[in-house]
Parts: structure tokens; sequence; C-alpha cells
């Protein structure tokens, strides 16, 4: 890799990782007004664009995951379900920790809860909250903060 390609590859990680955790700061908010939940998708799919081009394919199902919550807190909820289950079905086909799992399954009821379905809704939101107890302390608190903005059943 030539000097500049690496060079542009770092400035797209750091892109990714910057919009990324802004991101994530949008979502652990309780109440979200309309410009910061457009602020948070385009945060988002911006940060989903830059691991698509230059991250790995871990990288990318934790950008699914991200993209499937912001665009459940802004009512996408059919594109949210397709984002969520993308990242699900990579944690569960692929070696993975409780707490990867635990964010897809909460992203998962985060959509079915933006389009109505109790069902999927209560399926995913069991599943993430089963995860939530073997989570880490240092897991459990980032985990905790996004998924207390899920209403609860």
């Amino acid at each position: 890799m030539s000097d500049a390609a690496s060079e542009g590859s770092d400035a797209q990680k750091h892109t990714a990782s910057q919009c990324n955790n802004a991101a994530w700061d949008l979502i652990e908010k309780s109440d979200l007004s309309t410009d910061e939940r457009v602020a948070l998708v385009k945060l988002a799919g911006t940060a989903a664009y830059h691991w698509h081009t230059v991250g790995t394919e871990t990288n990318i199902a934790h950008a699914h995951v991200l993209f499937a919550w912001a665009l459940a807190r802004a009512g996408a909820a059919v594109l949210a379900i397709d984002s969520a289950e993308r990242a699900l079905k990579y944690f569960t086909k692929n070696p993975s920790k409780d707490w990867e799992r635990a964010f897809a399954h909460a992203a998962m009821a985060a959509a079915f809860h933006s389009a109505g379905d109790q069902e999927g809704y209560n399926r995913h939101y069991e599943a993430a909250r089963q995860l939530e107890s073997k989570l880490a302390v240092g897991e459990l608190k980032l985990f905790q903060a996004a998924f207390r903005t899920v209403p609860r059943p």
C-alpha cells in the first residue's frame, strides 16, 4: 500500500470512528429533537459508509448495529430492521462476544418497537436483557447507557 493510500485509509478510519462515537452519544440521550435525529442518522450513515470502505467484517457488523439503532430512533422502521438483521446474522454466525450480541438484539428490539411489531420487540428485548446479565462491568455500563433508551415492555 502506498503512503497516500495508507493515509487515506487512516483518514477514513478516523472519520468512521469520530462519527461512530458522536452517534452513540446521541443514541444514549433519552429524548432527541428532530435536528438530533437527523444528525444521528447522518453520523451513523457516515460511519457505516467509511467502515464499509476500510473496515473489517466485524467493523461493518458494528456499523449495522449503530445504523439500525439510529434509524429506529428516527422512525425508519423497515430500514432499521434490515440493518439490525444484518448485524445479528453476522454476530450469530461468527464468533462474537456477549456484548456484541446484546447490542445487536437491543438494536433489533428498537427496530421492532419502531415498527410496532410487539412480538419481535419482546423477543429481542428479552434476548438483550438475558445477555446483559452476562456482561462485565465496563461492557455493562456502555450497554446500559444505550439500552435504557429502548422502552421497557
